[in-house]
């Protein structure tokens, strides 16, 4: 949760995104799929073969329940004479698709590898294939299903930028290069394209090209943080470690964001509470509170017990305005997982916008005492000190916060004004100068130096 007004520059939560590829065992008693459910195999065609059941008895009961509709619905189609064999592939394919978000990747190969023999002009199957053999790191497998999904569909800049990928991770630059080229025709402003034509000319040694195209890409999309690395290395060989130390301070996980309906519509197969938990996260970053509540709701009626959707119950109520609605929930999550870091921050965060500093205050400390590595708890609980007229108490949370993070240049402004308003001179001094190192393009740390450079200090010591 972050503040929506006020002073609170507090970031509370960081819905990041893990789609799961295998359920959490429930604690219902679950079913197996008896193997004679198995869909026939039409005579005639020897490449279809019958699809195994895996044991399922460490899914959740709804999940249990998909996968038993979808062996259901092949039977039947497997049966009937009136059935298209666009239909039938689609058949065999849900289930190697369910199968394979469920965590059952030999069997779902089994499925998806049915459907593009009975569908070979579909570039659908082919392409699961690709990403199915990304997950069991098959790489020679990944080449041929996603060259195979290309030539199919020669203009999908999904299948293009995995291709592309798969060639960079066999060191074919030439070839991945030459793809990517062919997206940036199609979208010009592909930040996936982008980072993949700097990895290549990172991989032909072309520094200078490689850190264009992904200072291109960063332009595009902020939020793919794991450009900065490579964009450091590239800095680095040109020899301006300014701007390398720069972006290895940025570095993270963050992809560049790609719009792929197939894969959209695998993330969304599965009933389970991890799902919609994902769903829930997916809505919330579209800004559909009132969707996202929904969800969460739908997955804590799969598992009432998790915090996680608790949590983001709450966040979901928060946004839509519902204070008291989103402090009954986070309350509950505390109540499930007294040391849960994200609904302490949160709750921190709903206090002190209703000036409650000293309850948001405790759920600050809270988060800082079960993740001591939590930089914005100890943001939060110096600006709570600070709101609270306890300046001097203040300043040892902005130097921890400035330890943990120092790409963060809040601690960096409010350490520096905290001192210099406690008329800490010297220690002001070299803070700083310590921040205009690590943060040279921001004003605010200048101008402080300069507005205390130019005040006289007090007659009377503080």
């Amino acid at each position: 949760m972050r503040a929506r007004q006020g002073p609170m520059r507090v970031v509370a939560v960081s819905c990041v995104l893990t789609v799961t590829s295998a359920c959490t065992p429930s604690g219902e008693d679950a079913r197996t799929i008896p193997t004679q459910r198995v869909a026939p195999v039409p005579a005639a065609d020897s490449t279809v073969q019958p699809v195994p059941v895996p044991d399922l008895s460490r899914l959740p009961a709804s999940v249990q329940a998909q996968i038993r509709d979808r062996y259901d619905a092949l039977a039947q189609k497997s049966a009937s004479r009136d059935t298209s064999p666009h239909d039938l592939a689609r058949a065999h394919g849900d289930i190697g698709l369910i199968l394979m978000a469920a965590g059952f990747h030999a069997a779902a190969e089994t499925g998806l590898r049915n459907a593009q023999a009975i569908a070979p002009g579909e570039a659908t199957w082919p392409y699961y294939l690709g990403q199915l053999f990304l997950l069991t790191n098959d790489r020679t497998n990944t080449l041929k299903s996603f060259e195979r999904a290309l030539e199919l569909s020669p203009r999908d800049l999904p299948t293009i930028v995995r291709l592309g990928e798969a060639y960079l991770d066999q060191d074919r630059p030439g070839d991945a290069e030459r793809l990517f080229r062919r997206g940036l025709e199609i979208e010009p402003r592909s930040a996936a394209v982008l980072e993949g034509l700097g990895r290549a000319a990172l991989a032909r040694g072309d520094q200078a090209q490689a850190a264009r195209h992904m200072e291109q890409a960063l332009a595009l999309d902020a939020s793919a943080t794991r450009l900065h690395y490579p964009l450091a290395q590239a800095y680095r060989s040109l020899g301006d470690q300014s701007k390398a130390d720069t972006h290895l301070r940025q570095r993270g996980d963050g992809r560049p964001a790609l719009y792929d309906p197939l894969m959209q519509a695998y993330y969304w197969l599965l009933d389970s509470s991890e799902a919609h938990y994902n769903r829930g996260v997916l809505a919330m970053q579209a800004g559909q509170w009132a969707a996202a509540a929904d969800l969460f709701r739908k997955g804590l009626a799969l598992e009432p017990e998790s915090t996680t959707l608790r949590h983001g119950l709450g966040l979901a109520l928060y946004w839509m305005g519902d204070g008291s609605g989103a402090e009954k929930e986070l309350t509950a999550a505390l109540r499930q997982t007294p040391d849960h870091v994200e609904s302490h921050m949160s709750l921190g965060v709903l206090f002190a916008e209703r000036k409650r500093f000293r309850d948001a205050l405790a759920h600050f400390a809270a988060a800082s005492k079960a993740d001591p590595g939590r930089a914005e708890a100890q943001v939060g609980q110096a600006e709570m000190l600070r709101n609270l007229g306890e300046l001097a108490a203040s300043v040892a949370h902005w130097r921890r916060a400035v330890e943990l993070d120092e790409t963060n240049v809040t601690p960096w402004i409010e350490g520096a004004r905290a001192l210099v308003a406690l008329d800490r001179r010297e220690e002001a001094r070299t803070w700083l100068a310590r921040g205009r190192t690590v943060h040279p393009e921001r004003p605010e740390l200048r101008d402080l130096e300069a507005a205390m450079a130019a005040t006289p200090p007090p007659s009377r010591a503080r």
